[in-house]
């Protein structure tokens, strides 16, 4: 029994020694694994952090840089803007008032182109015997001169307008330059438009010039002779109204369907 014991006392010696030493050899390499990766993420900490460090300052400085130079490029852009507003404004205003100036001094040219018939006309009308016949003559008269002022006048408030829309949209074709669009359709139509409004101009002091007096020389001949004046009126209002006019504004339509086609 005594022998039994030492045998069985000696085997659970050398069974705990081996375990022991066992587990020293895990620990041994458990510290070994630890230790390398240590040494590899310490490394990699040194060589890579600084250059992705320097590397992230620099294109957060390229970048504030980049975003400096859009804005200065936008305020620049914005005062050429604002500078070509300003020239197209006193330019609207000069053409504007040159073209009433001239429109003025035709219709005092014509005015006074037609005194003679004018007063021939007037002498007339005093001998007519009807007295109703004597108002209406008058009254005609003084009617289609009347029309043919406020039709001229309207006419020129209208091209006024169309210049005004014109000029927006060559400031708007200016903008879309210089953002890169091609602008070279708009800047054309905006080049015939411009040419269309100024012939509708010389078209309407050219009817502005005009006088409508009525010739007569009989008194039972006096409805038609009138009638016949105002047909001519008409008939010359409106021929500028469907020909120039209607060109000039055909034309700055033309330029703002070129400007909306730029998506811009």
């Amino acid at each position: 029994m005594v022998v039994r014991y030492k045998i069985l006392r000696h085997r659970s010696i050398i069974i705990i020694k081996n375990k022991l030493n066992m587990g020293k050899k895990f620990k041994n390499i458990f510290i070994v694994t630890v230790l390398f990766f240590a040494f590899t993420f310490s490394v990699a900490a040194q060589t890579i952090a600084p250059t992705t460090g320097a590397g992230l300052k620099d294109r957060v400085k390229d970048l504030r840089q980049n975003i400096g130079n859009i804005k200065t490029q936008e305020k620049t852009e914005s005062e050429a803007i604002k500078t070509k507003r300003a020239e197209l404004n006193t330019q609207l205003k000069n053409t504007s008032d040159a073209a009433k100036k001239r429109l003025e001094t035709v219709r005092e040219e014509a005015k006074k182109m037609a005194e003679t018939r004018q007063a021939e006309l007037k002498d007339k009308i005093s001998k007519l015997r009807d007295e109703k016949k004597k108002q209406i003559a008058t009254r005609l008269d003084e009617q289609m001169a009347r029309l043919n002022t406020q039709w001229t006048d309207h006419f020129n408030n209208t091209l006024n307008r169309l210049s005004e829309i014109l000029s927006k949209v060559e400031l708007r074709s200016d903008k879309a330059g210089a953002n890169g669009k091609d602008v070279v359709a708009v800047k054309t139509a905006i080049q015939n438009a411009k040419t269309a409004i100024e012939t509708a101009r010389t078209a309407v002091e050219n009817q502005a010039k005009k006088t409508y007096t009525a010739t007569f020389t009989s008194e039972d001949k006096l409805g038609a002779v009138f009638k016949a004046v105002k047909e001519q009126l008409k008939d010359d209002l409106f021929g500028l109204r469907d020909g120039a006019m209607k060109s000039a504004r055909e034309a700055v339509q033309s330029a703002l369907q070129e400007l909306k086609s730029l998506n811009f």
